[in-house]
């Protein structure tokens, strides 16, 4: 009886642990997370949504191109940032896809452009009046006057790994 239970599990656990050794190149591969320095982030377009006549409220319409030239496929969790017209303070933004599980969030293939669309409300301030009314006046010519600029965060993700990404964009 060459076969026994304990010579079994022997051989079980040392085919494990050979196999564990040949494929520890592809688990690192695996666990480690792409190169979120990498990715950048770009503001493509900024259009109004929609506008509120009672309150004088504006509905922006904000696309970010998100390139990912690294090899591996990520997504992102959460997109945070501020917006910025001719230099002023207009809002913070939140782009959140946390609730959704990881493969329904938006991927960042590699080699790949992403398009990521946001809505953000302005509401009138005595330090942005000024420029929400332009908009409001001007609202099929805006990109012709206005430089748009946003700065962010966004988590970007894989398997096993989230890493915060800063990033800069005008337009």
């Amino acid at each position: 009886m060459f076969f026994s239970k304990r010579r079994i599990v022997l051989f079980a656990v040392i085919g494990a642990l050979a196999l564990t050794i040949i494929l520890i190149p592809e688990i690192q591969y695996l666990v480690n997370a792409p190169d979120a320095d990498a990715i950048e982030f770009k503001l493509a377009n900024v259009e109004i949504n929609s506008i509120s006549n009672d309150t004088n409220n504006v509905e922006l319409l904000l696309s970010l191109d998100v390139y990912n030239p690294t090899d591996k496929t990520a997504t992102t969790s959460k997109v945070e940032y501020d917006l910025f017209g001719n230099n002023e303070f207009l809002g913070h933004g939140v782009l959140s896809y946390e609730d959704i599980p990881l493969n329904g969030r938006p991927q960042l293939s590699p080699q790949q452009t992403t398009t990521l669309k946001s809505t953000l409300i302005l509401e009138p301030t005595n330090s942005n009046l000024n420029l929400i009314q332009d908009l409001i006046k001007n609202s099929t010519s805006m990109g012709d006057y206005i430089n748009w600029e946003v700065i962010g965060t966004s988590q970007i993700e894989s398997a096993f790994v989230i890493i915060e990404k800063q990033f800069e964009s005008k337009l």
